[in-house]
């Protein structure tokens, strides 16, 4: 017999019970059992689980009342309460440049000059020809007493000094101009030139900037802030600087721009500071301009004002509408609200909602009507 023979029969004898394999029928239901599994295996997949529905993060806010005084706040940039550019009136070579950029100078102090060696040659020539001309007169009118000179004469002496005499003072002057000296106390912000230049007359020489220690903040306010301004009257302002923003500086307003700029439409008001000691300040840097606006009186039969984020709020073909929480099954529901007219971070909500009440106030541009939601945590 062969052994295929051979093991064709004890496969046989196996399965059937007999022979020498005392274990062939638990072989026999172990090949059943891993022939179905890997039938099964092939077969048709298991059904996928139902998915749960979306729990969309929100960060939730308890809305209060409205507070009486509102705070708008507009990015800023500092300024010098006084600046000028200095120039010389007249031309010529820079002999001298007497300051650095950011020494403080006192009013009267000299800034530069000119080499002033050709201006006072041709002062010193207009004098002398004042001079002659002064004498020439003088002469004349003491011919005219004795009448030997007729007054036609005398008179062109006198018309030949007076023109001699503006030559001189202009001269004079252009002398005088050949230095330049601060016309206040302050600092030297920048110096545009360097010694020995080729100076042209009103070129700028040095920036100087003062103001007895005061600055200005420049803002840009929207025009619906110009047009609500004339019924404020108590309006507190304060600047806090970006590099310095545990400090909040008392400010008044100064002056505002009353054309607005094509680019954005705003208007620039500026309000004016003096930094407290210790606080270095320099024009150009950055702040935010703090402006408390009370709350304007409301009826008595008028229901309790809210306040909420601006964020908060959205708005559809219908209005403004928030979404308002329900804390127990922490589903979304919109709610439609009214809302007082104003600019800045939030917004006063005169109907539609109850002090208590539970809003999303970040993450509502995601949210739908029933949707679950959770606390979002940063």
């Amino acid at each position: 017999m062969s052994p295929m023979e051979n093991t064709g029969r004890n496969y046989r004898l196996n399965l059937d019970g007999g022979g020498r394999g005392a274990r062939a029928p638990h072989l026999a239901v172990a090949f059943v059992a891993v022939t179905s599994a890997a039938l099964l295996g092939c077969g048709a997949e298991e059904p996928p689980e139902a998915s749960a529905p979306a729990v969309r993060p929100v960060k939730l806010l308890v809305i209060g009342l409205a507070d009486q005084v509102t705070t708008h706040r507009y990015p800023a940039v500092v300024e010098a309460a006084r600046t000028s550019e200095l120039a010389f009136p007249v031309g010529g070579v820079l002999h001298e440049l007497a300051v650095t950029e950011a020494r403080q100078v006192a009013a009267g102090a000299l800034l530069a000059r000119l080499d002033d060696r050709d201006y006072a040659v041709q002062a010193e020539s207009a004098r002398s020809e004042y001079d002659s001309a002064e004498a020439a007169y003088q002469r004349a009118v003491r011919l005219l007493e004795g009448n030997a000179i007729s007054r036609g004469a005398v008179e062109e002496r006198k018309s030949r000094r007076d023109t001699a005499k503006a030559a001189f003072d202009r001269a004079r002057n252009a002398l005088d101009d050949t230095v330049l000296r601060a016309p206040f106390s302050g600092v030297v912000a920048r110096i545009h030139v360097r010694n020995f230049q080729s100076i042209q007359p009103n070129q700028a020489i040095v920036t100087l900037i003062g103001g007895g220690g005061a600055f200005e903040a420049a803002v840009d306010l929207p025009a619906a802030v110009i047009a609500a301004s004339g019924a404020q009257t108590d309006v507190r302002a304060h600047v806090v600087f970006d590099a310095a923003p545990g400090v909040r500086v008392p400010a008044v307003y100064e002056e505002a721009v009353l054309e607005a700029a094509s680019e954005s439409q705003t208007y620039e008001v500026r309000f004016r500071f003096r930094p407290p000691e210790g606080l270095v300040v320099l024009p150009g840097m950055s702040a935010t301009v703090e402006m408390e606006v009370p709350a304007a009186a409301a009826p008595a039969d008028a229901p309790p004002a809210v306040a909420v984020p601006l964020a908060a709020v959205g708005s559809d073909g219908g209005g403004s509408f928030v979404w308002v929480i329900d804390p127990e099954e922490m589903t979304a529901s919109k709610r439609a609200v009214e809302i007082a007219p104003a600019v800045g971070e939030t917004v006063t909500v005169t109907g539609g909602l109850e002090p208590g009440e539970t809003i999303a106030g970040a993450g509502a541009a995601y949210l739908a009507e029933g949707m679950r939601v959770r606390p979002w945590t940063d």
